[in-house]
């Protein structure tokens, strides 16, 4: 009676520990694919935040070669008073009073883009960290399971194992990127 007893009571344990891991694997894939859209989301973004800052730049160029334009037309004497000469005078101090707050502005995107390409790093390093908690939850349940069908003990400690890994790295990659 009391192998009966421990039979039964070992097989409450073996499938609590099987109900458990299946939560900590559902878990795991869940927050893995939210880090995945995560890091994707924030990928993309640095790449727009990029694409501005280039954008940006080449708008402050073109205001330096406005600039340098204008101020070489006036420097030859070919415009020699006037309206003309004053509208031109007047462009050119525009486009150097403009260029630093342009250059101002492509720097900080640039900075954002930075910024953000470093975030989708960590949080794709978060979701490899994820994956790997969800496959050692999976490679546990297997095992808990094989271990409660053919009622061998000696699986369950491999069980112990992966399932230790499992929330080892479910815990590192919750805490690495968000």
């Amino acid at each position: 009676m009391s192998r009966s007893f421990e039979a039964h009571g070992g097989n409450r344990l073996i499938s609590l520990s099987a109900a458990i891991l299946a939560v900590l694997a559902a878990l795991g894939t869940l927050f893995a694919h939210h880090r995945s859209i995560s890091a994707l989301s924030s990928k993309n973004q640095a790449i727009l935040l990029q694409s501005r800052a280039a954008d940006t730049y080449n708008a402050y160029e073109a205001k330096e070669i406005r600039f340098n334009i204008y101020q070489a037309l006036l420097a030859t004497g070919l415009v020699d008073g006037g309206q003309t000469r004053k509208r031109l005078e007047r462009a050119a101090a525009g486009e150097m009073q403009a260029a630093p707050s342009a250059l101002a502005k492509a720097k900080a995107l640039e900075r954002q883009a930075t910024d953000e390409d470093a975030r989708s790093q960590s949080v794709l390093k978060s979701y490899e960290y994820l994956q790997v908690a969800a496959a050692a939850f999976q490679i546990s349940i297997v095992l808990v399971s094989i271990a409660a069908l053919v009622a061998a003990r000696f699986f369950l400690p491999m069980v112990g194992i992966f399932g230790a890994l499992g929330v080892v790295m479910l815990v590192m990659g919750l805490a690495q990127g968000g």
